[in-house]
């Protein structure tokens, strides 16, 4: 602020400033668009890359999780697809081999569960939060996460290390 006002002091200047201040430019980033980041990238081992939106996963068959988490208040429905359904559907057989499944979100944050870890209970790629979209501010659009409050094996740091948000690529590996 005192850099602002500084500024304002030289007459040449105020104009401008005053104009960048009320269109609320280059003081700080805007809102980051959510419609921009609205798909994944899937890697498949076969060197693949598939774009995936909701309505991708949508068509798919979908699971609903009713839980708390220790990044947001209160108790919410998230819905989304089993990651094992996911590789299912592209072929990959998750509960067997030594694979594993690297999840990276948009701002390089990224954590790897062992095909040992995906189950027929957990966990979910979800993409809505009490039946809206999931906006990327809110660890939207896509969120690796577990019912946390169904099993306190779920409420361990290792399972929210896994609790990807912001999903922007989902790489399976397999040897």
């Amino acid at each position: 602020m005192i850099l602002t006002r500084q500024i304002l002091r030289s007459r040449a200047l105020a104009p401008l400033v005053l104009l960048l201040l009320a269109l609320g430019l280059g003081l700080h980033p805007g809102p980051i668009r959510a419609d921009t980041a609205r798909s994944f990238t899937l890697h498949l081992p076969s060197g693949d890359r598939l774009q995936l939106s909701p309505n991708d996963l949508a068509a798919l068959p979908l699971t609903e999780f009713v839980t708390s988490t220790v990044w947001t208040e209160g108790v919410d429905r998230y819905t989304g697809v089993l990651l094992r359904d996911l590789l299912h559907h592209h072929g990959i057989e998750a509960g067997r081999g030594t694979g594993r499944v690297l999840l990276t979100a948009i701002d390089g944050y990224s954590a790897v569960i062992e095909f040992a870890a995906i189950t027929e209970r957990a966990p979910m790629l979800a993409f809505l939060r009490n039946g809206a979209i999931m906006p990327l501010r809110r660890q939207g659009p896509f969120w690796l996460i577990f019912p946390y409050d169904d099993d306190a094996a779920f409420r361990t740091e290792t399972i929210y290390a896994l609790s990807v948000w912001q999903v922007e690529t989902v790489s399976v590996i397999q040897p």
